[in-house]
């Protein structure tokens, strides 16, 4: 039968704050974890100092003047940033809007793209990211697009592919791609 080792009353110190122990017994021996220090008249571990915050103001509406605006339960969003989502059919392919983000669904099934050009035209430089939001859409290389991996990009609801348009050779080509929201 192993010998308990002896306690000590000198290694053993207990936080006055947390109540934790500042030592540890690994079968064979009584290992010090901490040294206690006094903070605000309590013995405690160094990791349970109180610290002031960075201000003496208080945090909320001290300062905040005024009234609530009316209508404080109903939010607006304005048109310019409502997004439309455009339900893509296979003759009909994707039209540009005036925002750089435009957001597909197939309509009410899979659509593969049959339109030329896919994507309708853009200008020299122009960028512009396609999600798809709905029902699966198909983009093919090829009738306007240039991809960069495969010869066909199934977007399924969360994907998303980037393009830049050139006017040089009057496609779209791929930048990059996230396949199902990255899932």
């Amino acid at each position: 039968m192993a010998k308990s080792p002896k306690k000590s009353i000198y290694l053993k110190e207990t936080s006055e704050r947390s109540g934790f122990d500042n030592w540890s017994f690994d079968g064979t021996t009584f290992h010090k974890k901490w040294t206690g220090i006094k903070d605000k008249g309590l013995l405690i571990a160094p990791d349970e100092i109180d610290t002031p915050p960075p201000s003496s103001i208080p945090l909320g509406g001290a300062d905040i003047t005024g009234t609530p605006r009316t209508g404080a339960d109903t939010t607006t969003i304005p048109s310019v940033s409502a997004q439309i989502i455009q339900y893509v059919t296979a003759a009909g392919g994707i039209s540009l809007n005036s925002q750089p983000w435009i957001m597909i669904a197939g309509s009410n099934t899979a659509v593969d793209i049959t339109a030329s050009p896919q994507i309708q035209a853009g200008k020299p430089q122009q960028t512009i990211s396609v999600q798809c939001v709905g029902s699966n859409v198909t983009l093919e290389e090829g009738s306007g697009l240039a991809l960069i991996a495969a010869k066909a990009f199934l977007m399924e609801s969360g994907s998303i592919i980037n393009f830049i348009y050139s006017g040089t050779d009057s496609l779209w080509h791929e930048t990059s791609r996230v396949q199902n929201g990255g899932i």
